[in-house]
């Protein structure tokens, strides 16, 4: 007996949440530009199957899982559907991956009576599914303009903005197969802020929301970490990996039955590996923007130091280009599109408004504890707790649209004495390069250098004493 389009979701463990989006955004493209283009309204139906469907064979096989679907809509059987036009909900959905010519020439596609068909369709599939890159479902489509050389879709996108570039790589299809161009335009944004957590949800459902931005966030900084050009692709792929840490130990429990703990240490072997990489992108860039050109050493000392930072491009192209991250890619994000959904569909509710409070107070506390390294003369000390009063932050930022407006207060003012804590250790790994690094430096250097680590120590006091104003409020 064939199943209906739910029941096979429900039976292959779909991601519901993304497929459903990409069917909405599919079908959405489809209404605002069917006239133009002739497209039947019988098509609108395939179009919709196919887009909830293209996923179900992740859980069978995750890197062959568009053939996979395809397959399970073909065998399944699919209610409501004839032979024929499960055929091309098959075909049509095969084309939403990256690699448009293999699916051209697949067999489903190849042995329709009008294969041309499936690829209309599968062209309008591929864009939605691009505007959903992210898993996060936060693009909507704006507005639609529809010109005689060019459609422009305007699109907002406030959680994960690459959604609207991926959906512009992702119309390859339709610009072989549509007469008209398209682009995709971001929206102008608009004054509500859109957050990815509310108290409405649940706790594995914020687990998965904050999982998966910061593993997509780290997928888009690859290429420009491993070109080594932007210094800001390798800094904010740390940072991403940073959260992704501080959210797999935050929701241990919860994700016991994941390899979360796995994870974790993963991530902390390949963010320690890329750790010097980054120290010498910030040391090059400081010294960009110092003034001493006319000084007799400094050219010799600027061009060993940027030579010396170039090697160090080989140690992160080996790391991100290696299997071990190419696995630790395919893990997290079958965590958060296969385990996580799966532990969503079958545990009860948890109040994420009590987890959050709890965790953050916890992490909070903990940071409290070392506020007497504030004073210490330890490098190691102050980066110590830099590094906790980091991971609160992290938290209060998670949690703050759950938790109102005191958290978030809160949270401004433990990333302002963290900032500082970043300036002592900026100077800290700069002055000990100095020391041990290529020709001896222009002496102004070391004492601009001790001069600006003097007066974040200073600048402490003040900033923790703002933290402490809005700890000590009601």
């Amino acid at each position: 007996m064939a199943l209906s389009i739910d029941e096979l979701c429900r039976k292959y463990h779909n991601e519901s949440v993304h497929s459903e989006q990409v069917a909405r955004l599919a079908l959405r493209l489809f209404d605002l530009t069917r006239s133009a283009h002739q497209l039947p309204a019988a098509d609108r139906a395939i179009l919709n199957a196919a887009a909830r469907l293209h996923d179900v064979g992740y859980s069978v096989d995750a890197r062959h899982h568009r053939e996979k679907s395809a397959e399970i809509v073909r065998r399944e059987g699919l209610k409501g559907f004839r032979d024929s036009q499960r055929a091309v909900v098959a075909a049509t959905l095969l084309f939403h991956a990256q690699d448009i010519e293999p699916s051209r020439q697949h067999p489903l596609v190849r042995n329709l009576p009008d294969p041309a068909r499936a690829i209309r369709l599968g062209a309008l599939l591929r864009m939605a599914d691009g505007l959903d890159s992210g898993h996060l479902q936060d693009a909507a489509i704006v507005s639609v303009r529809c010109g005689q050389r060019k459609v422009r879709v305007f699109v907002r996108s406030p959680l994960f903005p690459a959604n609207v570039e991926h959906a512009g790589q992702k119309a390859d299809l339709w610009r072989e197969t549509y007469p008209t161009g398209i682009e995709f335009v971001p929206a102008s944004p608009v004054k509500t802020v859109v957050t990815l957590l509310n108290p409405d949800v649940s706790v594995l459902e914020a687990a998965r929301r904050l999982l998966v931005r910061p593993s997509k966030i780290v997928a888009v900084n690859v290429p420009g970490a491993l070109l080594g050009q932007d210094i800001e692709c390798l800094h904010d792929l740390r940072v991403a990996i940073r959260r992704l840490r501080v959210v797999l130990r935050t929701f241990r429990k919860p994700l016991a039955r994941t390899p979360a703990k796995e994870l974790d240490r993963v991530l902390q072997r390949l963010n320690q590996a890329l750790g010097p990489v980054r120290d010498w992108d910030v040391w090059v860039n400081f010294l960009s923007q110092m003034e001493l050109a006319g000084n007799r050493r400094w050219a010799a000392f600027v061009r060993h130091q940027i030579e010396t930072r170039q090697l160090q491009l080989p140690t992160a192209r080996r790391h991100l280009r290696g299997p071990a991250f190419r696995a630790l890619q395919r893990k997290l994000d079958r965590l958060g599109r296969l385990e996580l959904p799966r532990l969503i569909d079958t545990s009860p509710p948890e109040s994420l408004e009590k987890f959050a409070r709890r965790a953050f107070t916890k992490q909070l506390g903990r940071a409290l504890k070392l506020a007497k390294l504030r004073r210490s003369t330890q490098p190691d000390d102050l980066h110590r707790l830099r590094i906790a009063l980091r991971k609160a932050r992290y938290l209060g930022e998670f949690f703050a649209p759950v938790l109102g407006t005191p958290v978030d207060k809160l949270t401004r003012r433990l990333h302002a004495v963290e900032r500082v804590l970043a300036t002592i250790h900026d100077m800290d790994v700069h002055l000990a390069k100095i020391a041990t690094q290529g020709p001896p430096p222009p002496r102004l250097l070391s004492l601009t250098l001790a001069e600006r680590r003097r007066k974040a120590l200073a600048n402490i006091e003040k900033e923790w004493s703002r933290l402490k104003t809005v700890l000590e409020k009601p």
